[in-house]
């Protein structure tokens, strides 16, 4: 088992990763609630926290409805929970999402431990205090930036992960190692076997490293005002867009696989990268057997949605995208790049 401590702001975020990790929870002081999606079987938890109150929630985006959010803090409120208590949020992206909201506002912030049960989850969704909530129909419209205490990763949750999904996180730690861990891309390059197989020691070096990788990002620009959380967004710009054209059909991670793809295409193109490194970007994620190109993924992104999401990016400012560029392996820079020269370069790319 191994951990870090970040500073973030005012609040110290500790992360552990391993088998058995889910121990630390004993911890914990107070009341402790645990909300958990209505599939997932608690019995871990509950076999660590028999004391606590569990709380199965729908999962996905009919979660994230504001007004599930007030039902939720009814509850706690009902049973007595102060700010000395605890919430933690098991699952995916909606329920750190919502769970994470929900702690944020409940008495002006009370403590938030996030038990993502992906890898996906491990080495960024449940990472960056990000929370939102969708309000009039549209998504994340509400949110806060908070910061769990704890994040536990514990690797028994990925016994059963598909190999997809395992895949689908890969692409998240792969995105680490090619903007800000040179280290890393040799790690992911030398240890595909063990990785696959979900060997314990090959899994705990790369979710730590994706962890403190994201950490020290968002304790440098926890809020996205300084123009360094950006590097998070590496592949992402042109994975959205590819999301939304396909109406989101297509895996978060496989978009993103592609997006890299494209923008370490565009970053040698525009004079922003040293020659090799696209050959580099391809042979690691051809390695890990994902999506290089559009017509590997399914359904194929229409070229013509996709630039329509573009044009609504939240990076967009005027005229130009504010999007991280990779300058060679473990390396960036922030480029400001003419909206209309980012769609032609898209347009070429998924064509």
């Amino acid at each position: 088992m191994r951990e870090i401590t970040q500073t973030v702001c005012c609040n110290d975020v500790r992360f552990v990763v391993g088998r058995n990790a889910l121990e630390v929870l004993r911890e914990l002081m107070g009341k402790i609630a645990v909300f958990h999606p209505l599939w997932l079987d608690p019995t871990p938890i509950r076999k660590v926290l028999p004391e606590a109150e569990y709380f199965p929630v729908e999962d996905g985006e009919r979660l994230k409805d504001v007004n599930n959010v007030l039902v939720l803090a009814k509850e706690l409120f009902e049973r007595g929970y102060d700010r000395g208590d605890t919430i933690i949020a098991v699952g995916g992206g909606s329920v750190t999402d919502t769970v994470g909201f929900l702690a944020s506002i409940y008495l002006r912030g009370i403590r938030l431990v996030n038990v993502p049960t992906t890898l996906l989850g491990m080495v960024d969704a449940a990472i960056g205090g990000k929370t939102g909530v969708n309000f009039a129909g549209i998504k994340n419209v509400l949110g806060t930036f908070y910061q769990p205490s704890l994040i536990i990763a514990e690797l028994s949750f990925l016994d059963t992960l598909p190999q997809q999904e395992l895949r689908n996180g890969l692409s998240e730690v792969i995105k680490y190692s090619i903007v800000l861990d040179s280290a890393l891309y040799n790690i992911l390059m030398g240890s595909k076997d063990e990785i696959m197989r979900k060997d314990d020691e090959a899994l705990e070096e790369v979710i730590i490293r994706s962890a403190s990788n994201k950490l020290d990002v968002v304790a440098q620009d926890e809020r996205e005002t300084k123009g360094i959380r950006i590097v998070l967004n590496f592949g992402h710009t042109v994975g959205h867009a590819i999301e939304s054209a396909t109406d989101f059909k297509v895996h978060h991670g496989l978009a993103i696989s592609v997006g890299m793809t494209c923008e370490s295409k565009f970053a040698e193109e525009l004079g922003y990268a040293e020659e090799g490194l696209v050959e580099d970007t391809l042979s690691l994620l051809t390695l890990y057997e994902l999506p290089v190109n559009p017509d590997q993924l399914d359904p194929r992104p229409d070229p013509y949605k996709a630039l329509k999401a573009l044009e609504k990016d939240k990076k967009r400012r005027s005229d130009v995208l504010l999007v991280p560029v990779p300058r060679r392996i473990g390396a960036w820079t922030k480029a400001e790049i003419p909206v209309e020269t980012f769609k032609g370069l898209t347009e070429q790319c998924l064509r």
